[in-house]
Formats: C-alpha cells, structure tokens, sequence
C-alpha cells in the first residue's frame, strides 16, 4: 500500500485526537474517540512520573500504528489535567472522577469528548495467524549482489509439498514494509501466506530493504530498484528452492513491480533460441494495481484529501492544477525550476490563510529530492502491462481511494484483454470491507482480508498450474 501517501494524510488524521495525564496517574488509560457516527478511534495515554517528580504523557493511536507521541504537562492537580501536544496541535482538559477520567479535546474549531479508563487496548485481528500452523516455515536470507542487499524473508510450505507446488513471491507497496506488510495492527501479507498454504500453495514474503531483518538502504530505493530486488527472491525460489511454478502476488506499487518482472524480455542463447528467464514470473496476481502514471495517482489522492477536508471546489481545482503543473516540471525540466516557477503558477491564487498553506505544501514537494517520488510520478507502468504474457489477474476495490478503479481499471482492460480482472464492491486499498474507504478506516476495522480475495486468489493460482 503507499505509505507515502500515508504519511501525506497522517497529520489530518490526527487533527481529532486528544491526550491526557494527571498527576496521581500512572500506567495506560484507553478510550474511544468518536470523530463522526462511522469512525471513532481507540486511543492509549501512557503517564510516568520521573524519580525528580516530573510528570511524562505520550499517545498511542493503534488503530493509526501510531505509538509514543510525546505530550506536554500544561497543569496538573489531585483531579484536573490539561495536556498539549505539539506535534500534532492538539489539547486536553479533563477531570479524573470515580476512577473515570472525563474530559474534552480540542484542535482548532474541532472539539470532541472522550472518557478514559484504566488499561491499554487490545486490536481485535481475528485473521491473523496464530500457532500450531497445519504448515511449515523456513526463515531464509537471499543476496541481490548487484545491490550489496540480504533480503530476509519466511518461506511458508504446505503439507506435502514437492517442486510442482506453486509458489507465490509477494511484493508490498510503496513506503518500507516489513514482510507481513503490517500496517495499523494487521499483517496481510501472513494472512494470506496462512490461506494459501492451508490450500497447496507455497509463498515467500520478505522484508523490504533497509527494514526489519534486511540490509541494505531503502530511503534512497526506486521502484526499479525494488524489482531488482523481486527478481533475485523469484530466482532463488525457482533456482535454489527447485520449484517449477513460481509466480508474483504484488500489492498496490508492488503490483507495478510484478508487472515490470513480468514484461522482461527473454534471455535468448548463442544460437538464438529462447530459454527460460529465472526471474520471470509463471503468473502475477495483482492487488489494487496502477495503469496510470505515478504522477495522476499522486494528484488525484491530493484532490480527494481535500474533498474529505471539505475544502470548497474552486480550491481543489486551484491546487489540483497548480501540483499537476509542478510535477510536470519535475518531470520534464528539474526540482529548482519546479520551486522557482510557484510563485508565477498561483500568482491568481487568493491571499488566504488556506492558500498560504497549500503554497507552503507545493514548495516542499518541488523541493523533494528523493529518488523514489522523482521516478515514480514520471513512472507509466502501460508498456510493462501491455507486454507481460503471463496469465494475470487484478484485482480492484470499489471503495479504494488510494489506486482508485475508476481511474485505472478501463486502462488495465484495455492494456491487458486477456486479464482477468475483478471488482469488489465495498472493499477499500487493503481489500477490507469498509463504509467510506478513507485511510482513517484501515485500523479501526477487524478484517484484515477480504474472505472472497483470499479464495479468489488461490482459486486463479489452482487453476494456472492444473
């Protein structure tokens, strides 16, 4: 999923959270803050006292995976506190009353109740995989010497596996990701490890590099440098593991990947005759695959931010068309002349406060030097998927507002014909079933994975390979 894209919304998502402390508090308190009637979010306020009597807070958001904010003891009392935290502009005031602590936070013009109890907060993930397994695990660590990468990785077997058994190489999306692909408590990567097993099928899921147990710097990575990565786990699985059937299941930009794999041309011998690439895939499953270029992705996610903020239309359209004008910039002449143009691309734009803001945020994306946004929004992955042969299929969710379907599913129909492509109603970016599809939503739903995916997916593999 893009974690990028993540980041960008992770601020306004914390513009209706709160924080607490009191002075005879120690320990967590928990609490539900409900932000509209479909979304509340459960919330941890962890308080210590220092030896020298100073009073410490810190937030956690689970269902966010967002853990120790720092907080600021603004007064505290035997029965009142108030708490700011900076970071994310938000504040606190309540009262502790028969072992409830009551009271209200503010941000802005927003202001919300919450009460808290004594406890932390368990996420209910009913999907995830818990032992004893009807399956086995290999912890396996595989070089990509061009890269000076180890890419540590769980091979997960079926009961009675041999070298006919497909086996499934999954590649998480964009942001670094660990081999769970675990976002907001769930780990989807597992959970479909756990239910492709349970049905034949083997699978490789690794962490990415520079995270979790892999080496090397992911900071600086590109997409085509997390294929490179990709190539070397396939052709290991194929070479050194001697499995016959060995395909690609990648998610959101690792979908991309997949497809970038799979449209590698043949390695032909002396005598000009074909052979069998290793690091092709056997087939590719793609999760909430892109068709479009990487820089329509990233405004149309803008635009959408915006609409969910309520921000009036001519405003969107306003910096909807100011960004687009900058990332072509980027994209075709360079950074410093992305930042130096701003001023003459909104030079109409009205002198707001909210202007003035959205101004600031063009600055700081033609500013951006890092490598992956750089290729990434000149990126179209149309010639990989027009010329990837392997038998494909891709799966959308109706209600995802990260790749959204409306945007990219006519193009992948027309791309690849003979695809099989489907639609899920209902089903958000991480194929959970959702009421809005908003970002905000990922951590307070329990399911990790659609049931009907998970079968959709292993039924396509099943019937590739018989």
């Amino acid at each position: 999923m893009s974690k990028k894209f993540l980041m960008m919304v992770f601020i306004a998502i914390f513009s209706v959270i709160s924080v607490m402390a009191s002075k005879n508090i120690s320990g967590a308190w928990s609490g539900t803050l409900r932000i509209t009637p479909q979304l509340s979010l459960k919330l941890v306020f962890n308080f210590k006292t220092e030896e020298d009597g100073i009073q410490l807070v810190t937030l956690d958001s689970p269902d966010q995976g967002a853990y120790g904010i720092a907080g600021d003891v603004n007064f505290i009392s035997a029965d009142s506190v108030n708490i700011s935290f900076r970071q994310i502009g938000l504040s606190f005031a309540g009262r502790q009353q028969n072992g409830i602590i009551t009271g209200i936070c503010s941000q802005g013009a927003m202001k919300a109740n919450i009460e808290l109890s004594p406890g932390t907060v368990e996420l209910n993930r009913p999907q995830t995989p818990l032992p004893p397994y009807p399956y086995t695990t290999k912890e396996i660590n595989i070089n990509n010497p061009s890269d000076d990468v180890i890419l540590s990785g769980t091979l997960t077997l079926p009961k009675d596996y041999n070298t006919a058994t497909p086996v499934v190489v999954m590649i998480t999306g964009s942001g670094l990701q660990n081999r769970d692909e675990e976002i907001f408590g769930h780990k989807p990567f597992a959970v479909i490890a756990d239910y492709l097993a349970r049905n034949g099928i083997a699978s490789f899921r690794y962490d990415d590099r520079g995270h979790g147990k892999s080496t090397g710097d992911g900071t600086t990575a590109t997409t085509e440098d997390f294929v490179r990565d990709a190539r070397c786990v396939l052709e290991y699985v194929r070479m050194v593991e001697n499995f016959n059937n060995v395909g690609l299941l990648g998610h959101s930009e690792g979908a991309t990947a997949a497809f970038m794999l799979g449209a590698e041309p043949e390695i032909k011998t002396q005598d000009n005759l074909c052979v069998i690439d290793p690091g092709k895939p056997d087939f590719i499953v793609a999760i909430g695959a892109q068709a479009v270029r990487g820089d329509t992705i990233l405004i149309d996610q803008s635009a959408t931010l915006l609409k969910q903020g309520n921000m009036p239309d001519n405003i969107v359209s306003d910096y909807v068309e100011a960004l687009h004008n900058i990332y072509d910039l980027k994209i075709t002449q360079d950074d410093e002349i992305a930042i130096d143009s701003i001023d003459a691309i909104c030079k109409n734009w009205s002198n707001t406060p909210i202007h003035t803001a959205l101004m600031s945020n063009l600055k700081k994306i033609a500013s951006d030097t890092n490598p992956w946004l750089n290729f990434y929004i000149g990126f179209s992955p149309a010639e990989s998927i027009l010329t990837t042969r392997c038998p494909v299929f891709v799966l959308y969710g109706e209600r995802d507002i990260q790749v959204k379907p409306k945007l990219n599913m006519p193009q992948m129909q027309r791309l690849a014909p003979k695809a099989q492509i489907k639609l899920y109603p209902e089903l958000n970016h991480l194929f959970q079933h959702s009421q809005t599809g908003a970002v905000q939503e990922y951590g307070t739903i329990e399911e990790t994975i659609s049931p009907e995916v998970l079968q959709d997916i292993a039924d396509f593999i099943i019937s590739i390979v018989h």
